[in-house]
């Protein structure tokens, strides 16, 4: 026999068994994933947005132009390697964020000519080389929204009463931050202001903090690590803001109040993508996480799209980390179900083929149905039945067979109805 192969580390398998509740990791079933995933693919259309997908390897270019390359993203975290296939070197990155990707899709395919206002939302694999931490690993599943050429507060305002939709069905305890990064007349003169006061604040800073007064100092706001009260010492975005990006954060916040979404201004709520103009939010956990708490969060990216070779269209999305999201679904008892409705248990040959026929006929009509393969004693296969949590359970003998007529038990209550083999379908209907 040989050795066994470990998992990369960062990475983790989602099984629909229970092999995590003995463990340190945290207790993550596919159902868990499924629940999310589902509500998305029911809330997200509601309002517009088509799912669009893009490939997992992109040119390390792309990040470095649409990320920003003094982030920690770019400089530090991506799985970045040559790709000489095309003959010549050519730098290859596995996408830590689908933003970027999306824009470059949008570009490539003329996407504005056709569709003036676009809305895309997407779902699939991340890789960053992070430190592991609860709810964070280095390949991470992410579902997000973006969507182009709308200038106004109002999609912005549609975006987040979208997603406080979603995260409410979810049943997940949360708080929706706001705060607003300025425009292009802001951003110089804010910037300015907050390298000055973390020069002169700079020997109580972190390292990291020090070294990113020079290339993003708006960072620092973020920073998790350094002295609450120099970082709330800070100036303040609201002393800096042009009259164009206060009547945007105004409209923002007006509509958000008129629908009645809950949210709290967050001035230190900075983000940490260098593309974000204007609007930035997040749901925050407000229980569950730790502080690794914010679940979801977006805002503006006005200029990205012509930066990546584009036309001057706005844009702006969010995106939802999975795992955090399925933490928070696992704790509060929560997943979707893919249990059969009903475990069939044959005793004989003749017995198992009559149960693959009745099998046939009820998946045909939209019944989950689990036949036993293996041939044992009744109460062995009531505990398979049991292991699946299927609804109901069919036991098929000679006598049922000669007579056609069987009794379906429910597994939670014990209660028994006898039914006829030819009209199963209507007689799980009806106890259902």
């Amino acid at each position: 026999m040989g050795s066994r192969i470990p998992p990369v580390k960062g990475t983790r398998d989602v099984l629909p068994l229970d092999i995590y509740k003995d463990s340190d990791e945290p207790w993550l079933r596919i159902g868990h994933y499924q629940l999310i995933e589902s509500a998305a693919r029911t809330t997200f259309p509601l309002y517009g947005y088509r799912e669009a997908r893009t490939p997992i390897l992109e040119r390390t270019e792309l990040f470095a132009r649409g990320i920003g390359e003094a982030t920690d993203i770019v400089g530090k975290e991506m799985y970045t390697f040559d790709d000489g296939a095309e003959g010549k070197s050519v730098s290859i990155s596995m996408r830590p964020e689908n933003t970027a990707s999306l824009v470059r899709a949008y570009v490539q395919h003329n996407v504005q000519q056709s569709e003036p206002e676009t809305k895309w939302w997407y779902l699939g694999p991340m890789f960053r080389r992070e430190r592991q931490q609860k709810g964070r690993y280095r390949q991470f599943t992410q579902i997000g929204v973006e969507a182009f050429g709308s200038q106004g507060p109002r999609i912005d305002v549609e975006q987040i009463e979208m997603l406080h939709r979603w995260l409410t069905a979810l049943g997940i305890p949360f708080a929706m931050h706001l705060n607003t990064l300025g425009d292009g007349e802001t951003r110089p003169r804010w910037k300015a202001a907050l390298q000055d006061y973390l020069r002169a604040h700079q020997a109580e800073l972190t390292a990291d903090s020090v070294a990113r007064i020079e290339t993003n100092p708006i960072r620092v706001l973020d920073s998790k690590f350094d002295k609450p009260e120099i970082l709330e010492g800070a100036p303040r975005i609201d002393a800096f803001l042009s009259d164009a990006a206060r009547a945007h954060f105004d409209g923002v916040k007006e509509g958000l109040t008129r629908l009645g979404v809950p949210f709290v201004v967050d001035p230190r709520l900075v983000r940490g993508l260098d593309y974000y103009t204007r609007t930035t939010f997040e749901a925050i956990a407000t229980e569950g996480l730790g502080a690794q708490s914010t679940v979801a969060g977006g805002g503006r990216y006005d200029g990205l799209v012509k930066q990546l070779g584009g036309g001057d269209v706005a844009g702006v999305g969010f995106a939802a980390g999975v795992e955090r999201l399925a933490l928070l679904c696992a704790a509060a008892g929560r997943e979707a179900s893919s249990r059969p409705v009903l475990f069939i248990a044959p005793l004989g040959e003749a017995e198992e083929k009559k149960a693959d026929e009745l099998a046939q006929s009820l998946r045909a009509a939209g019944l989950g149905v689990e036949v036993s393969l293996r041939r044992a004693n009744v109460g062995n296969m009531m505990k398979r039945a049991d292991a699946l949590s299927a609804r109901f359970a069919l036991v098929l003998g000679g006598d049922e067979i000669t007579s056609g007529r069987a009794k379906l038990k429910e597994l939670k209550t014990g209660a028994q109805h006898e039914v006829s083999l030819t009209d199963l379908v209507a007689a799980l209907g009806q106890l259902s």
